[in-house]
């Protein structure tokens, strides 16, 4: 999968769109959050909070910082409910650095990673984004080719 291409659409036999969203969500502990569509949804409140401009003054830049906040959130969530888990539970860990890497673009891997999928397509037609704009909007995070 190129990560400019949009959002994977539903697959054959999949659940209906909005039960996966809605089960997406909860695994998230996020049953009463939508990612855009509403003025309350996590897309929204950082186009107008971030940069305290009215939405109609909005760019492109604005739009991809505010969707790949939104993106962050979630995953904010997830990170909260695992150092839970794990200060419960109390699991070994292993640790590894590599100081060569390429990070890249990371968006469109985010959301891939973390089944947003559906979500992202339905905040896509809602708020009636354009995804490739919105991904080539990204910065190269530039870190150089890794070699030691």
């Amino acid at each position: 999968m190129n990560a400019n291409d949009p959002p994977v659409a539903q697959a054959r036999g999949a659940l209906p769109n909005h039960m996966a969203i809605a089960k997406t969500l909860a695994r998230y502990g996020l049953h009463d959050t939508s990612l855009a569509g509403s003025p309350d949804a996590l897309y929204e409140r950082h186009l107008t909070f971030d940069n305290a401009v009215g939405l109609p003054a909005v760019g492109a830049r604005e739009r991809f910082e505010a969707f790949a906040s939104a993106v962050r959130d979630i995953l904010s969530y997830r990170w909260l409910h695992t150092k839970q888990v794990y200060e419960k539970e109390n699991p070994k860990r292993v640790y590894y650095l590599s100081m060569e890497f390429l990070i890249g673009r990371s968006l469109a891997n985010n959301i891939t990673n973390l089944l947003l999928d559906p979500i992202v397509n339905q905040a896509v037609q809602q708020d009636g984004l354009d995804w490739h704009d919105l991904v080539n909007e990204e910065p190269d995070a530039g870190l150089g080719n890794g070699g030691l």
